[in-house]
C-alpha cells in the first residue's frame, strides 16, 4: 500500500511500504526513531542515518540486505542503540564529583561560588538522572549533599 505524505514544499509524495520481516524496519525509519528518542529537532539530520547504514552493512543492529539496494535493521536493536546514546549524552551533560566533607571542597580553588538559580538547575538535573535510573539513589543523595555544601560555602564567602 502507498500512503500520501507531504514534504516541506507541500507536494504530495507516495510513501512506499515494504513487506519486511517481522520486527525489522528500513534505515530511514530507524533514523527517525533515533532522532525522536534523542529529541533532535532537525528531522533532516543524516548523521545517525549514516552510522546506522554503516553498521547495518557490517551486520550490526541485526542488519541485513533487503532486495538489491535496501538494508533493514531490527527495531528493538535500534531502540536500544538510541537509548544508549541518550544515556551517554546525559552522563556527559552532568559530571559530578562527590566530596566527603567541607575541607575537601575548600581545597578545590577552581570551584566557583554558585547561586540559588544554578543550584536549582543542578538539583533538577539530578532528579532527572535519578528518575531515568542513570544514577543511583546514593549518588543522588551524595550529589544533593555536595550541592548544599557548595551553597553554604557560597553564602559564607559572600559575607
Amino acid at each position: 500500500m502507498n500512503k500520501l505524505t507531504t514534504t516541506n514544499g507541500g507536494v504530495l509524495m507516495k510513501k512506499r511500504k515494504y513487506h519486511l520481516d517481522p520486527g525489522y524496519i528500513t534505515i530511514p525509519d530507524a533514523n527517525k526513531i533515533v532522532l525522536r528518542i534523542l529529541r533532535i529537532a532537525n528531522q533532516a539530520d543524516q548523521t545517525h542515518y549514516r552510522k546506522i547504514l554503516a553498521g547495518a552493512k557490517k551486520g550490526l543492529y541485526g542488519g541485513k540486505k533487503y532486495g538489491e539496494r535496501i538494508y533493514i535493521v531490527r527495531k528493538k536493536d535500534i531502540i536500544q542503540y538510541a537509548e544508549e546514546l541518550l544515556q551517554e549524552e546525559q552522563k556527559r551533560l552532568l559530571h559530578l564529583t562527590v566530596a566527603k566533607d567541607l575541607k575537601e571542597i575548600e581545597t578545590h580553588k577552581n570551584m566557583p561560588p554558585i547561586n540559588h538559580v544554578t543550584a536549582e538547575k543542578i538539583r533538577n538535573s539530578l532528579t532527572f538522572l535519578k528518575f531515568h535510573t542513570i544514577i543511583s539513589e546514593n549518588v543522588y543523595r551524595n550529589g544533593e549533599q555536595l550541592l548544599n555544601m557548595r551553597l553554604e560555602i557560597s553564602k559564607f564567602k559572600a559575607t
